[in-house]
């Protein structure tokens, strides 16, 4: 990899196996405390071009007074917080309980069946059919989880179904079934739900087939957020190799006669 060029596509190779999920939804501060951090300024006017300098520097003074006003949105956000874990906390417990009987549910079915005499046997309904029939309990904790971790734009209903419907084939557990909700998985796990493009620009000052060197900057960008990829070489490292006769690290323990072992 000598070139910029071959770095941004390993940089972009990593970027969809490694880098979780790009969720603006989750880079801004709560809107309720945006409101009362902004409501706490006050805009006066300066005047026109007639007005005095002393009218002028006293409206900059309260301008400065307001500015330095203690400022508790830290307090505000702390406990904005502190409810949003526990409203995930909360909304996780209901999936995991809901989940968990749907899948002892679709368990009883199938011992049922197994169970089932020959003359009498039961209709079996295919792992669609099943994954369709146990959404629908599920469905509301499902939905109220995603929505309060800000995840519902990259989870569809048919996705869910189909990821549902996969894990029911292969006689998957809940815990399995649950992983891909419960911890962001990589990028690459969400194209086919979010529909969004894989349309990267790449900026550099250098051209992109120069070589790299170190502190070198380029970036990678989208419409909605960009890399910005700062160049830093790996440490020499030397290695030597060193013989050590086995002979030299032995040791001969004698015990007493009267020691006990």
């Amino acid at each position: 990899m000598k070139h910029i060029q071959r770095a941004a596509v390993w940089v972009l190779d990593h970027y969809y196996t490694d880098f979780p999920v790009y969720n603006p939804a989750l880079l801004n501060l709560p809107k309720s405390i945006l409101s009362k951090k902004m409501s706490g300024f006050k805009v006066y006017s300066l005047g026109e071009e007639n007005s005095t300098n002393n009218s002028t520097g006293q409206s900059r003074a309260m301008i400065a007074a307001a500015a330095r006003r203690r400022d508790n949105s830290h307090n505000e956000y702390y406990y904005e917080e502190a409810e949003m874990d526990r409203r995930v906390r909360k909304r996780k417990a209901r999936l995991v309980v809901a989940v968990e009987e749907a899948f002892t549910h679709i368990k009883r079915l199938q011992d049922e069946e197994a169970a089932a005499s020959p003359k009498h046997p039961r209709e079996v309904m295919d792992p669609r059919e099943a994954a369709q029939a146990i959404f629908a309990p599920m469905a509301r904790a499902m939905q109220k989880y995603l929505r309060t971790t800000r995840q519902q734009p990259y989870h569809s209903m048919e996705s869910i179904i189909s990821h549902l419907q996969f894990c029911i084939t292969h006689n998957m557990t809940p815990k399995a079934f649950l992983e891909r909700y419960l911890t962001p998985g990589p990028t690459m796990q969400y194209q086919r739900e979010n529909g969004r493009g894989r349309q990267w620009t790449l900026v550099s000052e250098e051209p992109v087939t120069a070589a790299l060197r170190q502190g070198l900057v380029f970036s990678l960008r989208r419409l909605d957020f960009a890399l910005v990829v700062t160049v830093t070489p790996l440490p020499f490292l030397n290695l030597g190799e060193e013989f050590i006769d086995p002979k030299s690290h032995k040791f001969v323990m004698r015990l007493q006669s009267e020691t006990s072992v």
